[in-house]
């Protein structure tokens, strides 16, 4: 199973999100994170459904809640 969003799926959460970061609504930067809503390491799956466009701040701070 992959761990990391490939390139085409993080491009979608960003537009799934409106290109703003799902918990803070700051506006993305080019390099952000796409985060797992139910963790890899808690059998979350890398897809669309299971993602969101986080900034690096909230998904570190998220780390591997739900």
């Amino acid at each position: 199973m992959r761990r990391f969003f490939s390139k085409r799926q993080k491009k979608i959460l960003a537009m799934i999100s409106g290109n703003q970061c799902s918990i803070c609504q700051q506006y993305l930067d080019p390099v952000f994170h796409g985060d797992h809503i139910i963790p890899f390491i808690k059998k979350g799956k890398t897809i669309i459904k299971n993602g969101q466009a986080l900034c690096a701040g909230c998904n570190l701070k998220k780390g591997s809640k739900i």
